[in-house]
């Protein structure tokens, strides 16, 4: 039978089949899904990062163990987490402590044990924040009952002490007539070590107006 002849004025195109796949080129469409990013996120994620940490917004400070010394021009320095929870903080050569808890509640001790404000419990029934024969020490397994506590230099160096054995001196006095006191705040799970300058001849009460502690002195008594 011969094969009919096309209509000039069918406009229509005639169907042509499809070609065959080339060689190598898989058959299954293309995968369309964005690719992980960095890290085993995906590019969705890495835009849009999941809500800042405390401790990841904090300015940028030399790690604990990186000076030898803190001094009047490098005066802070930021302990890591594992520095900040395990073991004890040793401070040595400061004649006085003072603290304050999370429940803002204060409390002071000398290194001849006269004690007045509020100690901080811990578990095992010992204090936060006290003075082991003339070390003042931070029971770190618990940091987190504490909110800031200070260090009042006798006017020799300090020094600092964790338990991974890194060190850190802290002069005695930052200037003339000055006597250094050694702060260290609780941010998060990070303690931060600060040298600060108080008038050399001012008495403890007077440090601790300075530095807003107000003893809670009905909580706690003096003790010798």
């Amino acid at each position: 039978m011969a094969e009919r002849s096309r209509n000039p004025l069918e406009l229509g195109e005639p169907t042509v089949p499809a070609p065959p796949p080339s060689a190598g080129v898989p058959s299954a469409g293309l995968d369309l899904s964005p690719a992980p990013a960095a890290g085993g996120q995906s590019a969705v994620a890495a835009r849009h990062p999941g809500p800042a940490t405390l401790e990841s917004r904090l300015y940028p400070a030399p790690a604990f163990g990186e000076l030898h010394q803190l001094a009047e021009g490098a005066a802070v320095v930021r302990l890591n987490p594992r520095q900040s929870g395990i073991g004890s903080l040793f401070v040595t050569g400061a004649r006085g402590t003072a603290w304050e808890g999370e429940d803002r509640t204060t409390g002071a001790q000398s290194v001849h044990r006269e004690q007045i404000g509020t100690p901080i419990p811990t578990p095992g029934n010992r204090p936060l924040v006290g003075f082991v024969n003339r070390d003042a020490v931070v029971v770190l397994r618990h940091v987190r009952r504490l909110r800031r506590a200070l260090f009042i230099g006798a006017g020799g160096t300090m020094t600092v002490q964790t338990f991974d054995g890194s060190a850190i001196a802290v002069q005695g006095t930052l200037g003339p007539g000055q006597r250094t006191v050694l702060t260290a705040t609780r941010i998060g799970a990070l303690l931060e070590l600060r040298a600060e300058s108080v008038p050399e001849d001012w008495d403890d009460g007077e440090i601790w107006r300075e530095f807003a502690f107000t003893m809670t002195v009905g909580l706690g008594g003096l003790r010798r």
